[in-house]
Order: C-alpha cells, then structure tokens, then sequence
C-alpha cells in the first residue's frame, strides 16, 4: 500500500498518482513534501519531526562590495546550519543569481541526509550569495569571497561548520576563503574542502562528485538487469559533474548520446567524442557549435536513451519532460533536479529515479576524506582516494538493490533520517525535547 502526502493546497497526493501540474514550485517545497511523506512513514512523534525539520542556525549578512566601475553594491549573503546531530556541519557555498535563504535551507537539508546516508561523520549547510559569476571580474569575486568568509567565521569551524565549493565557486575560491580566514587569525587547512592541492586540498575531489554519479548509474543498472557497457546516455549539464560523469561513462562502455549546457543541446546516436568536446568548450567555443554532432532542439533529457542525467541545476525535470521521456533510468546528478510532480509522473510510467543523496554524494564522501586528510597531515594518491569513496558508495548501494526501484529515494530518506534520531536520541537531545512538550509528565 502506498501512501499519500500532502500538496501545498491541502489536498492529498498519492505517490503514483498522475498529475499535470507543476507543485510545489520551489525546492524548499518539494524537500518538505518529501520530508513530511517519509517521517509519516517512520511514524515520528511531532516533537521529533520538529527537531529534524528546523534548522539549527541561519545567518544572514550584508556584504558591501566594491565594483570595478567605482560603485558599492551591496550583496546579502546566507549560511544555514540545518543539523549537527553526526557532527560539523558540511556544505558549499554558492555564487548565482537565483540564490535565496529558502534555497539555500532546503539544500543544507538536504545535505544533512545525503551525509547520514553515506556514513559521513558531518551535519548538513549551505552557504550563497546572490550574484552572477559571469558578469563580475576575478577581483570583484576575490572581494565577496573574503568578505563572506568575514561575515560567517564566528560560527564555521574544521569542527562546527566545514566549507565547500558549489555552484559557481570553485578550488580557487576555497583558496580566497582559507586565505581569508588566515589573515583573521584563524590558519587552519581543515576549514574548507575542495581547495586547491597545493594548500592541502584532494587529488580526487574536482572529478570525485561527477565520476561517483557515473558508478551509481553502473550500479543502478546492474541492479535492473543490464550493463552500463551497452546503454545509451544522455547528460544535461557540462560543468563539473556532468563533463565527469560523461567522461567516466564513456570510459566504461556508455555511449553518450546527448549533451546540453547553457548554450543548448547536441545530440549524435553513434556516440559523442566526450573528450574532444570537453577540449572543445575549454577552448572557449560554445558547446552547442560543436561539428561533429547534431543540434536537438528541446530538453536534453527527452534525447532516447536508456539513462539520463540531469546534473544542472535543480528542477529542470519537469512534468512535460517526464511525460515526453523515452529513458529507463533516471539518474540525479545536481541537486533537486526532479520535482515531486514530475517524479510521480516518472513513476506511473515505470521509470525510476536514483535520487541525488545516493548519486552525487562521491562530492562530499571525498570532501570528507579530504578533511581527514588535513587531520592527519598527509596526502593520499588519486588512486587510492577514488577506490575509498568508490568503496563508500558501494556500501550505499548495497542497501537498495532489494528495493522497489521507484522507491528508492523514500528508502533513502527513511535511512537518512533513522540515523539522524538515533544520534540526537543517543546525545540525550529527544528527551530533552520530550521533556520539554510534555513537562509535567
């Protein structure tokens, strides 16, 4: 028997029911959709569910920034801390435009059950500011990095709160940001992951996010009967996790069908040349020019193929697109790609979906071991560091090869939050609350 949750109209929506419509329409929204499902399903005390829900920390700042041309804009800026019940919190820190304190909310929620899936000793948080990396100079990003650094160091730490790069940031910004927290007296490599190797940083982490969605998309479709070296892929998304997701599956057989970046989608059934592409685009010409493919006019992700990836950013996979999808796997390589609406749809057509806990979390599984690395004071090779977060996402994977396939990210959740109570119960944290809804007991 399947349960219902509840729409942001108050009404109840099955999770194989067939819907047309796109809500909730925002990614705070589709999180607390699933969140409320799975803790219904767990049978959590409303004490408990409040503990899990709210964050335990949100900060927001006012960054004046100087431009280039003269002028001050001022920029907010945000970290939420949602949990601490496994340890530091762990999350990046994102430059967009789209950036808002609800997103950002929702994907440190995220993260704290994407690390208690994994095993990870960390909570979950992310950070952002609300700005456009493309239309702003190296020093004007230099400046925000610094100042956002300053504005949320009281409460960051290598054992409060650890950062990241994400969306729009990158090894050179984790770079500014440790340089930063040196200069305010606060020298310490274990602060951020993500860095550059030379100032302490992993050999793997760059490609780990990216090449850990490739072994789960080989994991996943061994567990429905067939072989990453004979299917068909389509990737949407070329930047870090995508290029390295399509490079890892072209290495293992794939035949990568599609491709899409901002600048559009191309598309070759006998196979795209990922390297030569990745070469291409690296030398500044647009992907979507490329000569030796076709241009497909649409969503990459309605190219036929056995998998697609959505490795974007989040709610590209929409109701029309899960509708018009001639795929068998659906792989979530970004954060929040697939709305609830249009999961259902995916659902109802028997098509499941690997969810983004379980795909993309090589990122933070090597961000971890990067972490214990600075700990130690050594560095491992490549090769070693890729065969642990391999390893660890095994581990994961092995969890969900007897479960229904189109309920693999409940299960997921489900798991996430079990050991996310069973640390606040062993801190003495649910009693606490216990004894503070019921007082008089």
């Amino acid at each position: 028997m399947t349960s219902a949750t509840t729409s942001s109209e108050g009404g109840k929506l099955d999770e194989n029911t067939d819907v047309a419509a796109e809500a909730p329409s925002t990614l705070i929204d589709w999180e607390a959709e699933r969140f409320q499902a799975a803790v219904a399903e767990l049978g959590l005390d409303r004490a408990t569910v409040s503990f899990l829900e709210f964050a335990d920390r949100s900060l927001t700042i006012e960054m004046p920034i100087h431009r280039d041309d003269g002028s001050v804009q001022v920029l907010p800026a945000y970290r939420v801390q949602h949990s601490h019940a496994l340890g530091p919190a762990k999350g990046g820190i994102r430059f967009h435009p789209a950036v808002t304190i609800e997103d950002v909310t929702a994907l440190s929620r995220l993260m704290t059950w994407k690390t208690a899936l994994h095993g990870l000793p960390f909570g979950g948080a992310k950070g952002g500011v609300p700005c456009d990396p493309t239309l702003m100079s190296r020093r004007e990003l230099h400046e925000i990095a610094r100042s956002y650094l300053l504005g949320v160091l009281p409460i960051v730490g290598p054992e409060q709160d650890v950062l990241a790069p994400d969306l729009g940031t990158s090894a050179e910004t984790m770079g500014w940001v440790l340089r930063a927290a040196a200069d305010a007296g606060r020298p310490d490599p274990k602060l951020v992951t993500g860095k550059p190797v030379i100032l302490g940083g992993s050999h793997f982490r760059q490609s780990a996010t990216g090449i850990g969605v490739a072994h789960i998309t080989a994991l996943a479709l061994e567990t429905l009967g067939a072989s990453v070296a004979e299917s068909t892929v389509a990737v949407e998304g070329f930047g870090a996790v995508g290029r390295w997701s399509a490079l890892e599956l072209s290495e293992r057989g794939a035949r990568i069908v599609g491709l899409a970046d901002i600048t559009g989608s191309i598309y070759r059934d006998t196979g795209l040349d990922v390297a030569a592409i990745s070469a291409w685009v690296d030398a500044g010409r647009p992907l979507v020019e490329y000569p030796d493919a076709e241009v497909w006019t649409g969503s990459v992700l309605t190219i036929p193929s056995d998998v697609v990836v959505p490795a974007a950013l989040e709610g590209t996979l929409t109701v029309d697109i899960a509708t018009a999808a001639e795929t068998r796997l659906v792989v979530e390589g970004a954060n929040g790609p697939v709305s609830p609406a249009a999961e259902r749809k995916l659902r109802s057509r028997g098509i499941p979906v690997v969810p983004d806990t379980i795909a993309n979390g090589g990122g933070v599984i090597s961000s971890y071991f990067e972490w214990v690395q600075n700990h130690q004071r050594t560095t491992w090779p490549v090769e070693k560091e890729r065969a642990k977060v391999l390893g660890r996402l095994d581990e994961t994977w092995s969890r969900f090869t007897d479960i229904e396939p189109t309920r693999w990210r409940r299960h997921a959740l489900r798991l996430a939050i079990h050991h996310v109570v069973e640390a606040l119960d062993a801190a003495g944290k649910l009693a606490t609350v216990e004894r503070e809804a019921h007082p008089h007991h």
